[in-house]
């Protein structure tokens, strides 16, 4: 038995308070029985534990489980978890958790490997999903099964971002613990850049992304989809600025490697199809980017079976195509079959049934079948709202889509109520300067322009156009013509030098982005040249 006089002694002679900490709790623990220290040890690696938890994580005492958890929480440190049982206090539990990876490393990630295995089977809850990533971390840099990027790429598609930051969160707890290995930093920046991705921050993305291929390139990836992965989101990245050059670049290395290492039939390799099928839809270079969907669509469809819900994201991706292209019969022949696969295999209530009865009502709404498109449009926001929340960003995405169709049918007071909704839930939740921001923005300044309310349309284009240019996403046609519409709306209001500067801006963005001979500089350069005759006539 420790005296009094060489405890404290010992607590004197500590450095730092974690050792002083840590001398008390071991006089603590040194009067427990063995069964409950072993457990003790075990219940320190979640952030949260139960008898279920911990008859998994120490499957040797399952069978005293239930009693060892009842001693547990009578322990001064131990305080209740709401919805998931007990933790042990912040500062005691970074206490086990350092002696134990000093002491027993191998024991440490024994453990964290346990505990991987029982929150991805279980996964009931958004803590139980981001639980498991936190300790798959540990030990994927050994095995690679590719769990803990099965989990991110969930998060991303379905938007959830706050699981995306929450699972950071504990990587950086690992990390300033100095646990993670050079796999675990590199995933964790990969994470981090998605995070970014997904707010807007493009060129902090970027520097994430670049941070991650570096940890990666110093070890062995024996799964590839990891880089593949990361060379798909650096490309989506530049896709979003508008650099398609780039773009291509990245996607052609993530398919080369895909097939070259993986086989030109995995699964991984229909992921690096679509990516360069998008861009390539997106540069309207059809036939090319149709060649690659039916690629991906008859992998998905030979690997995983034609009613599998990742055939109906090919078939979702093709229909888009075929609409582009106009060739509507068959848009919606492969909408109605994805729509069919994702309401048997998922629900009628999952958000990918969500996805595919918004894509068929955007359809209807160019075929001008508005009655069929403003049912299916209520349907999706009616699953996004009840399953995602009523403020998700997907939420706004289906009210904007209808505002749409409402203003296409002439009920602006509806339409205008739903923009302003959406317009909010995205600058609450992704930002006041994020690109589906400016998106609401844009749309809502429409909306009031097709009214004659052109001093609103003014003031929303004008904060617009802020948005683009902080982010520097100017040199492009898109900004180009929406510009020319603003410089349209300062003269009908008679703001003619603001008009002229607007028309001025649209011009030089012409010049670097068309020919000299296309019709729109002719037709913006009349436009210019009258506007500026007529002021002068005004000054006479």
């Amino acid at each position: 038995m420790v005296s009094i006089e060489e405890l404290l002694k010992r607590v004197q002679q500590a450095e730092t308070e974690t050792e002083r900490q840590w001398i008390l709790l071991e006089l603590q623990m040194s009067q427990m029985p063995h069964d409950l220290v072993s457990m003790l040890w075990a219940a320190a690696i979640p952030h949260f534990f139960d008898a279920n938890i911990l008859a998994a994580l120490r499957p040797e005492l399952a069978e005293q489980a239930d009693k060892l958890y009842e001693k547990l929480k009578t322990l001064t440190f131990v305080e209740e978890f709401p919805k998931q049982g007990y933790n042990i206090h912040e500062l005691t539990r970074n206490v086990l958790l350092n002696q134990l990876w000093q002491q027993d490393k191998d024991e440490f990630l024994r453990l964290s490997e346990r505990a991987a295995d029982y929150f991805f089977s279980e996964k009931m809850s958004s803590e139980e999903d981001v639980e498991f990533c936190y300790h798959e971390i540990l030990n994927e840099g050994d095995a690679q099964t590719g769990r803990l990027l099965d989990r991110g790429f969930d998060w991303w598609t379905y938007n959830q971002i706050e699981r995306l930051q929450a699972a950071v969160q504990g990587f950086r707890e690992h990390e300033t613990a100095d646990r993670l290995d050079a796999f675990g930093k590199g995933f964790s920046l990969h994470l981090q850049g998605i995070v970014k991705i997904r707010s807007g921050h493009y060129a902090e993305a970027e520097s994430f992304f670049s941070r991650a291929e570096t940890f990666y390139n110093t070890i062995n990836l024996k799964n590839p989809r990891y880089i593949t992965t990361l060379l798909r989101d650096i490309g989506r990245s530049k896709q979003e600025q508008g650099d398609y050059d780039s773009s291509v670049y990245f996607y052609e290395n993530a398919l080369l490697i895909s097939e070259e290492q993986l086989g030109e039939n995995h699964l991984d390799t229909s992921f690096s199809l679509n990516s360069l099928a998008g861009l390539y839809q997106n540069k309207g270079r059809y036939d090319e980017a149709e060649s690659l969907y039916l690629r991906a669509l008859k992998i998905r469809e030979e690997q995983l079976g034609e009613n599998h819900p990742d055939t109906a994201t090919s078939l979702n991706n093709l229909s888009g195509l075929y609409q582009n292209k106009g060739r509507y019969d068959e848009a919606e022949s492969l909408y109605l079959r994805a729509l069919k696969i994702s309401e048997e295999q998922l629900g009628k209530n999952h958000p990918d049934s969500a996805i595919s009865l918004n894509n068929l009502a955007v359809l209807y709404q160019n075929k001008r079948r508005y009655d069929e498109a403003e049912s299916l449009y209520l349907r999706a926001l009616k699953i996004r709202e009840e399953q995602l929340g009523k403020n998700h960003p997907d939420s706004a995405i289906s009210l904007n889509n209808l505002a749409g169709l409402y203003e296409n049918k002439g009920r602006y007071d509806e339409a205008e109520f739903l923009c302003l909704r959406a317009l909010k839930i995205r600058e609450e939740q992704l930002g006041e300067n994020h690109p589906d921001t400016a998106t609401s923005l844009n749309n809502l300044a429409e909306l009031y322009k097709s009214q004659k309310r052109n001093s609103e349309a003014i003031s929303l284009l004008e904060r617009w156009k802020a948005i683009k240019r902080k982010r520097q996403e100017t040199q492009n046609k898109s900004y180009a013509d929406r510009i020319w519409t603003l410089g349209k709306l300062y003269e009908k209001c008679q703001q003619f030098p603001q008009a002229v500067a607007a028309y001025e801006e649209t011009l030089f963005l012409f010049n670097h982005l068309l020919d000299p001979k296309h019709p729109q500089i002719l037709v913006l350069k009349a436009e210019l040249a009258r506007l500026k005759k007529n002021m002068k006539k005004v000054k006479k």
